[in-house]
């Protein structure tokens, strides 16, 4: 998989977010956010407890857990997600048909290599943050994205992140 975003929206999931988009400006907090938006200490509770979770039932299920939408693992726009040091996904909550494949080469619009630098931080330094452009899941818009990345060991790296609110 080369180039740019993965085509990943269906026509069904396009029209909900079209449809959650118009209803959901009614919920707009003072801040000018959505009050349904995410947060960075949301986005790395969530990977934390995947952690936690690899480790009490093991990678094959915790992986599948972490895949399905109703596994504990996706909540609106949040999800976990993990990949190999070689890029490979293991487990995707935002786009399970992403899982098996390499996402090493994949470039943001900016041309960030996104999973190169999630991995880099996770190899290097265990676990920190990271910035990119990627598709919210939620919307449909690419946006930009703030990861939170953690080593779970020397085959897997995970991560979870939130959208953040285009300037205005």
């Amino acid at each position: 998989m080369t180039g740019t975003f993965p085509a990943w929206r269906s026509r069904r999931a396009c029209i909900r977010s079209v449809r959650a988009a118009l209803l959901g400006t009614a919920f707009f907090a003072a801040a000018g956010q959505p009050a349904w938006a995410s947060t960075a200490a949301e986005a790395k509770a969530l990977l934390e407890r995947a952690a936690a979770h690899i480790q009490a039932v093991g990678p094959a299920r915790a992986f599948a857990d972490i895949t399905r939408p109703d596994g504990g693992f996706v909540d609106g726009e949040l999800y976990v997600f993990c990949t190999t040091p070689d890029g490979t996904m293991l487990a995707q909550g935002g786009n399970p048909k992403l899982v098996g494949k390499n996402l090493m080469a994949i470039r943001d619009p900016e041309g960030t290599r996104t999973t190169a630098g999630i991995i880099r931080v996770g190899q290097t330094q265990g676990q920190g943050w990271l910035e990119y452009l990627w598709p919210n899941p939620s919307t449909g818009r690419v946006q930009r994205k703030a990861t939170y990345v953690l080593r779970i060991d020397e085959r897997t790296i995970c991560a979870s992140g939130y959208f953040k609110p285009d300037p205005p």
